[in-house]
């Protein structure tokens, strides 16, 4: 699996006129597996806006959020979150 500094992140541009749909969020919003137009991918927050990675399949992208989500769960405990 892709670590966080192999991950190719990029502006999160709508491309379809519905907001994408939210599958799964992080336990403190750092990332969302999300559909829009029958493509999967994951978002973060950046600035004002979104950057996505991982636009494809569903298992592809669960995947890819399913690392992420629990990298940084990790390490929020290492710096003394409460699970």
């Amino acid at each position: 699996m892709s670590t966080d500094q192999d991950l190719t992140w990029i502006l999160y541009a709508p491309r379809t006129p519905a907001p994408p749909k939210i599958r799964a969020t992080s336990c403190c919003g750092e990332y969302e597996l999300a559909s829009e137009g029958g493509q999967y991918f994951v978002l973060r927050p950046a600035g004002d806006g979104h950057e996505e990675t991982g636009r494809g399949t569903y298992a592809h992208a669960a995947a890819l959020y399913t690392h992420l989500a629990e990298q940084h769960r990790c390490s929020f405990l290492r710096r003394g979150g409460s699970p």
